[in-house]
């Protein structure tokens, strides 16, 4: 059996393209189980976002699989089965295991290590698995993608390094405050920019959002859109609103500033950042208690973020060869499951057949002689068997493993494992899914 992806993405594909080639939700259930009564195809699970429409699967035989997989999908989105060829990327075996890994990270994203594509792995997985599609394989790998990226994002938090100045400002304001759950932040023109930070801004944890704008019907039409603690306050109050604030972010196109030196007090007011450009106050000579950040500074800090950034994504990278190791080593011990229940049921065999025997020829002795007789004779047999069990398992984990376990069966007069019994045998072995 073969893990395949098959994968149409932003990467080779423009928007135009990529947006006619998506799954709607409505859809998963006929397409994964259409999928899955494919020839050669044993498991699969359909991952489909905005960026990227692939297909994971277990495969019998790779040529075939990946064939009725470009032919599945051509069919699907009525597209010339060589145009899905020229598109798709297929990655086999290590390396299609590799690529799960990087898109449940956000490696593989547009915004490289954004956390938002783990929900989309998780509700594709969760999907399949509803829809019967997935199997012991897939079952295992996607669970140890899902708990990779958790592990990832836990560990590294490329997230939280901002990305644009507003992002930067509501950063240093968080850090500034350390806590927002009491504290008012205001925001200072509702343009384009000013829009991005309160969208930001609403998800976190402020008791309060103050907006303003010259216009104040748009204010007011913006602080309708969002919960009760977003509210306007009319333009002509500025400094009285500003001085009442913990935290102000300008951003406004105004070609004069807004707030000079003596407009502000520093009784609460602890942070500034501008956005402006021209800056929207005067002078960043405001008050001991109060930080002040430009554009400058704060583009100095993304700059600073980006650099981090792209050390901790190469650091999370480096992570996934030794996943696709763990994965390959855990299904490799999937094939010695059968042999050591053959090797458990020979020794058991041999037992009971010398222990009848025995009787047969010692009629005389009583229940208690044959119960320790018995009892004996299985310890004899169970620390026979212990060594070689143990070596069958260290066996499985070597990358010759099929080739050791055939050499295995044969020293020991058990059936070979056939690849096409070894699911039957697992799950009589009593090996389920997590």
């Amino acid at each position: 059996m073969y893990v395949v992806c098959v994968s149409l993405n932003y990467q080779q594909l423009p928007i135009d393209v990529r947006e006619q080639l998506v799954f709607s939700k409505k859809e998963l259930e006929k397409a994964n189980k259409l999928l899955s009564s494919e020839k050669s195809i044993l498991e699969e699970v359909i991952l489909s976002t905005c960026n990227r429409t692939e297909v994971y699967a277990v495969v019998d035989q790779i040529h075939t699989g990946r064939y009725y997989i470009k032919r599945f999908l051509a069919n699907w989105f009525h597209i010339d089965l060589d145009q899905i060829s020229d598109w798709a990327v297929i990655d086999l075996k290590e390396d299609a295991v590799a690529h799960l890994m990087r898109v449940s990270t956000g490696l593989e994203s547009l915004d490289r290590g954004e956390p938002q594509i783990l929900g989309q792995v998780k509700q594709a997985f969760f999907a399949a698995q509803g829809f019967h599609t997935t199997g012991v394989i897939l079952d295992h790998l996607f669970q140890q993608a899902i708990s990779f990226s958790k592990k990832m994002h836990t560990q590294y938090r490329v997230s939280e390094l901002s990305k644009t100045s507003g992002q930067t400002a509501l950063h240093q304001i968080k850090i500034k405050l350390q806590t927002l759950e009491d504290k008012t932040l205001v925001i200072v023109g509702m343009g384009q920019m000013g829009q991005h930070v309160l969208k930001n801004a609403s998800t976190m944890k402020f008791d309060q959002i103050i907006i303003m704008n010259r216009t104040n019907e748009k204010a007011e039409e913006l602080a309708q859109q969002y919960e009760d603690n977003v509210q306007m306050q009319p333009w002509q109050t500025l400094q009285e609103t500003v001085n009442q604030a913990d935290a102000v972010i300008m951003a406004t196109s105004a070609k004069q500033p807004l707030l000079q030196d003596g407009d502000l007090s520093d009784a609460r007011l602890q942070i500034i950042a501008d956005l402006g450009v021209p800056r929207n106050v005067a002078s960043k000579k405001l008050s001991v208690n109060v930080d002040y950040y430009d554009i400058d500074h704060l583009s100095e800090i993304i700059s600073s973020n980006h650099a981090l950034t792209q050390q901790m994504l190469r650091q999370m990278a480096s992570h996934v060869p030794s996943e696709v190791t763990d994965f390959y080593a855990w299904q490799r011990q999937l094939n010695v499951v059968p042999v050591i229940r053959q090797l458990r049921e020979s020794a058991l065999t041999t037992e009971k057949q010398v222990y009848d025997s025995l009787l047969h020829k010692l009629p005389e002795l009583d229940a208690h002689q044959r119960k320790v007789i018995s009892k004996h004779m299985k310890s004899i047999i169970n620390q026979m068997i212990k060594e070689p069990i143990k070596e069958v398992k260290e066996l499985s984990a070597q990358e010759d493993a099929q080739v050791d376990l055939e050499f295995f069966c044969q020293i020991f007069g058990l059936e070979a494992v056939e690849k096409k019994k070894i699911e039957k045998k697992k799950e009589e072995a009593g090996v389920h899914e997590d």
